[in-house]
C-alpha cells in the first residue's frame, strides 16, 4: 500500500516546497528509509539508480536540523562535482521555506568563493572528498557541530580512489552523529567502512528481479567498428530522441563523436574531466534546459546527472566494467517512467555484452539496423552526395549493398535477412532461440548431471535462470553459431 509524504511525519515547510517540486508520493525507498533516519539511526541503502535516494536524506536532515544552532550540521560526500552541484540544488529546494542554508564545495572551482560561502556558516554543506578534506585542514569547514554525515554513492567512491580521503574526513567528525550510507552495490571496501564507522546501522535494500531499472527497454545493434559513427546517426535519424545521453568509454572518443554529431546538425556537446568545470557546468545546464539535445560524455562526468524525463541512453560504447552498464542506463526510465537504451555492439565486444548480461540476469535482445531507406531517398532528392564522414560504409572500392528491402508488410520494412528467415521458418516449420528472442525469454538451466536444459518463457517473462554455471557458455555458443549464419548470408 503506496503512502504519502504527510504519512511520514514531514514538517508542513518541506510539504510544501516537495509540491513545487513535483513530488507526489514517496517512492518506495523514501517510504522505507525516512522513518528510520526519524528514529535516529545509522542507515545504509542499497538501491538502484532513480529511486528518490536524495530525498532520503535531503528531507530527513532537513526536518530534524536546529533552526537555532549557527555553522555547518550536516554533511554530504559525493563522488563528482557535477554530483555535488546536483545535491546542493535539491536541498536548496527542499529548503526553499526553511531557514537553514546550503553550499558546495568541489574541484576546479575557486576557493575563494567557496570561503566565503563557508564563512556565512550553511547548515548543510556538499562536497566532494578532496575539496572537503581540504576545506577541514585549512579550518575554513567547522565540523565540531556536524550532526549528519552522508557518503553518497560510495561504490563510485570506491571506483574513484576516494575511499581512504573518506575515511579521513569521517576520522575529524564527531562520534556521536546519524551516518547514512548509499550505494547501488556493496564492494567489500564500501562494506569495511560501513562496519567501521557506522553504529549498528538498519539496511533498506530494494532489488529488481534485475539489477538495472525495469522500466528501460534494453536492446543492442551490431555493427562494424569503422561504421559507429555512420551507424550511430542512422540510430538517432530512426530514434528522434527529446533528449539523449551517448556514452563513450574514453575522452577522445567523446570529443570525436561529439564533433561529429555537430557537423551532422545535431545539438550536441561533449563532457568528460579535461572541459574546465565552468563549461560542463553550462552543458549540463543547457542540456537540462532542452537547448543541448544530445551529450556525449564519459561515465564519471555524466554520474552526477540526474534528469527524470530522459527518453534515451546510446552505449557507443559497451563499458568496460559491469556495473557501469547498470549506471549508464539508469540515467533513463527514472522515477518509473519508461527509457530505451541501445548498444552498439562490435565482434570485439560481443563477449564483453555476454558477461554483462550474466552480470545483470537480463537476455538483451538483438535487432536489426533501421531501415535507412527513406534518408538514402531524401539524400538523392536534395541532389548532394556523401562526403567525408557522411559517406556510407563501403568496402573493396564497391558500394555496400542495400540492406533494407522495397517492400513492407503490415506497415513495417523487413532486411533482406529477416525475408530470409521467415522463409526458411514457413518451409521447416521451425524457430531457432535467437529468432524468439523479441518474444519470448530463453531459460537454462543446469540438471544435476550437469547437462543443459532450455525451457521458454512466456513473452512477459524477462529474467534468465542462472541456477548453473552452463548457462553463459550456452548462450555464448548459441548466440554465435546465429552470428556467423548471419553474417555469412550477408557475404
Amino acid at each position: 500500500m503506496s503512502k504519502e509524504f504527510h504519512e511520514l511525519g514531514i514538517s508542513q515547510h518541506i510539504l510544501r516546497a516537495l509540491g513545487e517540486m513535483g513530488f507526489q508520493q514517496p517512492t518506495e525507498v523514501q517510504a522505507e528509509a525516512i522513518p528510520h533516519v526519524f528514529e535516529n539511526k545509522d542507515l545504509i541503502v542499497r538501491s538502484k539508480t532513480g529511486s528518490g535516494k536524495t530525498a532520503v536524506f535531503g528531507v530527513s536532515m532537513l526536518d530534524m536540523l536546529d533552526s537555532q544552532e549557527s555553522g555547518p550540521q550536516a554533511l554530504v560526500l559525493t563522488p563528482t562535482r557535477e554530483l555535488a552541484v546536483q545535491v546542493d540544488s535539491d536541498l536548496a529546494q527542499m529548503s526553499k521555506y526553511l531557514p537553514h542554508q546550503t553550499t558546495a564545495v568541489y574541484g576546479q572551482h575557486s576557493m575563494d568563493m567557496e570561503m566565503a560561502a563557508l564563512k556565512k556558516k550553511p547548515a548543510i554543506v556538499t562536497g566532494t572528498p578532496g575539496r572537503v578534506y581540504d576545506h577541514i585542514r585549512r579550518k575554513n569547514l567547522a565540523v565540531g557541530k556536524i550532526r549528519f554525515l552522508v557518503i553518497d554513492e560510495a561504490d563510485r567512491m570506491l571506483d574513484m580512489g576516494f575511499i581512504d580521503e573518506v575515511a579521513s574526513i569521517i576520522k575529524t567528525l564527531p562520534k556521536k552523529r546519524i551516518t547514512l550510507l548509499f550505494s547501488a552495490t556493496m564492494p567489500d571496501e564500501v562494506h569495511r567502512i560501513a562496519q567501521e564507522y557506522m553504529v549498528r546501522p538498519e539496511m533498506v535494500a530494494f532489488e529488481s528481479d534485475t539489477k538495472t531499472v525495469d522500466t528501460v527497454e534494453q536492446f543492442y545493434y551490431r555493427v562494424e567498428p569503422h561504421e559507429k559513427r555512420y551507424q550511430l546517426n542512422r540510430v538517432l535519424k530512426a530514434e528522434q530522441p527529446a533528449s539523449c545521453i551517448v556514452f563513450c568509454n574514453t575522452k577522445h572518443a567523446v570529443d570525436r563523436v561529439s564533433r561529429f554529431l555537430s557537423q551532422k546538425g545535431y545539438a550536441a556537446q561533449a563532457l568528460h574531466g579535461d572541459i574546465s568545470q565552468n563549461k560542463r557546468m553550462k552543458t549540463i545546464n543547457d542540456f537540462k534546459a532542452g537547448g543541448t539535445r544530445i551529450l556525449v560524455a564519459t561515465d564519471v562526468a555524466a554520474r552526477g546527472i540526474h534528469i527524470d524525463e530522459l527518453s534515451l541512453v546510446v552505449n557507443y560504447d559497451v563499458p568496460v566494467e559491469r556495473d557501469s552498464y547498470v549506471h549508464r542506463i539508469g540515467r533513463t526510465g527514472r522515477t518509473g517512467l519508461d527509457g530505451r537504451a541501445i548498444s552498439l555492439v562490435t565482434g570485439e565486444d560481443i563477449m564483453g555484452l555476454y558477461e554483462i548480461e550474466e552480470h545483470i540476469g537480463v537476455l538483451i535482445a538483438e535487432k536489426p539496423l533501421p531501415a535507412e531507406s527513406a534518408n538514402r531517398s531524401s539524400s538523392k532528392s536534395t541532389g548532394r552526395s556523401r562526403k567525408g564522414n557522411d559517406r556510407s560504409p563501403k568496402g573493396n572500392g564497391r558500394s555496400r549493398p542495400q540492406r533494407t528491402a522495397q517492400t513492407a508488410t503490415n506497415g513495417r520494412l523487413k532486411t533482406e535477412s529477416q525475408m530470409r528467415e521467415e522463409k526458411n521458418r514457413s518451409a521447416s516449420g521451425k524457430k531457432t532461440a535467437l529468432e524468439r528472442e523479441g518474444a519470448r525469454k530463453v531459460f537454462v538451466s543446469s540438471t544435476q548431471d550437469g547437462s543443459a536444459h532450455v525451457r521458454q518463457s512466456s513473452p512477459e517473462h524477462q529474467v534468465i535462470d542462472k541456477t548453473g554455471p552452463v548457462s553463459l557458455w550456452h548462450r555464448i555458443r548459441q548466440r554465435l553459431f546465429h552470428a556467423s549464419r548471419g553474417f555469412a548470408s550477408k557475404r
